[in-house]
This record gives C-alpha cells, structure tokens and sequence, in this order.
C-alpha cells in the first residue's frame, strides 16, 4: 500500500512578525502548499493519508480555509485520517465539532487510543486525539496491536524527543512494545535529528515535519512523504521517500568579515556567498555579519540589504561583527576615545551576550562619530 503522510501545516498561522500584506500572501501560499499536496496524492494514485497532528494552527478557522479544506478533501478518492495534535486539540468547541467533514474523512476524537479498519486494504490505522494543549502521559503505553495478520499503522502526535514533555511522550519502548508496522508521526517540524535517532533504533517510525517553512525556527526544503508498505506474512518491508512541497524556503548563512574596512567589502563578500547559496525569488534569507572590522566601520544594515536583495524573495541583515581594536592602545588614550573604552570594557568583557554586543554596538558607533563617520 502506498500512504501520503504530512502534518503540522498549522493552517491559518498568524505570521505575526510580518507585515499584513505579506502575512496574508504567506496564509495563501501555505493553503497552495496543502492543495499541491492532495493533487500529488490524487496523482500518485496512494490508498491512505495521514495527518499525523496541526492541520490547523489552532481550533478556529477562516472561512476561505475551512471552504479549502472541503472541497480538498472530496477530491481525492482514498481515506484520510487525521490525529488532531496540541494546536489543533479535539476540544467542545473546536473546529472538528463545528465543520462538515466528507465520508472518505476519519478523525480520531479521543486521548484514548482507537482504530479505523480498511478491510480493502487489509489495514488497521491506530492513533488518538490531543484533548487539550497538553498531554503528559502516551496512550500507547502498555498497549500492543491486536491482530498482526494486518498491516498496523500507527499516527499520532508526539514527542520522542524527552520522557518529560507536555506533548505525548513517546518512548522508544512504547514504540517497540506497540508492534505497529509502521509510525507515522507529528509534532516535530525539523525531523532529522529525530528520524535518525529513531532509525539508530531499528524503529519503523518517522517524523514528516512541516510541509512549509513559516519562519527561521523551519529553515530548509519541507515537504511531505510517500511511504509504501508491503508485508507478507511476519515480514514488512517499508519505504519512506521525501517529497518536496515548500513553496517558501527559509535560509541562514553566517558570514566571517575579518578585516573588513567598507560597506562595500561587506556587500562584495555577501553577494558572492549568496551566490554560492545558489537562492531564487522563493528564497527568505537572513544572514549573520560575525568577524572583526575596522572601527570605523559603521554596518547599517538596511544599507546591505538594499544592495543585496535581487534574485531573492527577502533578505534580513543582522550585525554581530566586532570592532578591531587595540585595546592597548584605546587604554593609554587619555582623550574621549580612551575614557569611552574605559567605561564600556567592563562590560564588554564580563557582561551577559545581549549586554556585551550593545556595549560593542555603543563603542562602534562612539568611535564612528569621534572619526567623523556614518552612524
């Protein structure tokens, strides 16, 4: 059998940090990112999909994607289970009571653990609901498959990552003593980590993390994944292939400037490391300046973007550089350059990293303007 699993969409995600325009522009291309994957689904001709938790990023809904949703849904011919996760709990009055779901749609409605049957499959798909926000303790502890003849899938939100989390606990041991042919599971958005300590584990079970990149925190391609099961008798070969789906991709670089002395060092050093990056106009990068430069360099960071935002979607420019100093020199300054320094190193020293990088911020632009700089 052949299974499109995929989750944490969080549907209708606030985008908060940005602008209104381009927080509703990023809503609909997440709904577009959705909509891709029921076509690749229709298309890969698969007998199930599983939404292993988030759907939605909350327990509302707009209207226009609640109306996406739907008409989705009725597109494709094969079932569609769908374990709610901690954003999207299976609450009174939330948007699994109120919304009309088709037929082919199954939703596990209980932090208890259940079963779907498809018999035309000669499969038995396991899973349960978040409740509420939290759930501390895993429904698959101390249960076991009940008929092994079948292929037994389970999908379910939860984090193996720690005994201790508020969001189902998974343990490696819950996941052995199961005996599911196969987990397919939510929670975690960037999976690799714990896909490999699941496989390092001999453990059939994997994360499909997000589908779409909605800030820094989910940097790289995302995307869904076509599993394939096939099992005969006490043996179950399965196959899990990564499907690219993001229409956005979030990207980080850290750039190393020693020694540089202009703005436009730093806009020819960033260019080319954009370049080997090799970014396109769905590209959202932010790029780091760390390294030591001149003193008397003041880095305005909207200066850098502007000259360095062609070819991409966005570029945010963030300054970590230090000034090259010489700090023996500054000491024995008896001017305001040297009493500057000498109120400031202290805490450049020993302060905190928030309090070090404003007291280095401070003295770069103090030095700038004794230099009769930019700042």
């Amino acid at each position: 059998m052949k299974i499109l699993h995929t989750g944490d969409l969080h549907l209708d995600s606030p985008f908060s940090s940005l602008s209104g325009e381009l927080a509703q522009k990023a809503k609909a291309e997440l709904r577009n990112t959705f909509s891709s994957m029921l076509s690749y689904a229709k298309e890969a001709e698969t007998d199930l999909i599983l939404i292993s938790g988030d759907l939605f990023d909350s327990g509302f809904a707009t209207r226009e994607t609640a109306a996406l949703i739907t008409r989705g849904f009725e597109s494709v011919s094969c079932p569609i289970i769908i374990s709610p996760g901690n954003h999207d709990c299976y609450s009174d009055n939330s948007i699994w009571k109120y919304m009309s779901f088709p037929d082919n749609v199954y939703i596990f409605s209980s932090s208890e653990l259940s079963y779907f049957d498809f018999p035309h499959l000669g499969a038995r798909v396991y899973g349960y609901a978040f409740e509420s926000p939290s759930m501390k303790i895993c429904p698959l502890s101390g249960k076991t498959v009940e008929d092994k003849s079948i292929i037994n899938i389970l999908c379910a939100h939860g984090d193996t990552s720690s005994p201790l989390s508020l969001y189902c606990p998974i343990t490696s041991g819950d996941l052995v003593s199961f005996e599911a042919d196969h987990a397919a599971l939510g929670h975690i958005h960037n999976p690799e980590a714990a896909n490999e300590a699941l496989r390092s584990k001999g453990i059939s079970a994997v994360y499909c993390g997000c589908p779409q990149g909605r800030d820094f925190g989910e940097t790289g391609i995302k995307g869904a994944l076509l599993t394939e099961i096939e099992k005969s008798g006490e043996k179950t070969q399965v196959n899990t292939t990564f499907i690219p789906f993001s229409k956005k991709v979030y990207k980080e670089i850290q750039l190393e400037l020693d020694g540089a002395e202009t703005t436009a060092d730093i806009i020819s050093e960033l260019r080319t490391r954009i370049s080997e990056e090799a970014p396109d106009e769905n590209t959202v990068l932010r790029a780091e300046l760390c390294g030591y430069i001149s003193p008397r360099l003041a880095v305005v960071c909207s200066e850098i973007e502007e000259a360095c935002k062609d070819g991409l979607c966005s570029i945010t420019v963030t300054n970590n550089t230090v000034p090259m100093l010489s700090s023996e020199e500054l000491e024995l300054d008896r001017g305001i350059r040297g009493e500057v320094y000498r109120l400031l190193s202290p805490t450049i020293e020993n302060g905190s990293k928030e309090e070090r990088n404003e007291a280095l911020g401070a003295l770069r632009y103090a030095l700038s303007a004794l230099s009769g700089e930019n700042i």
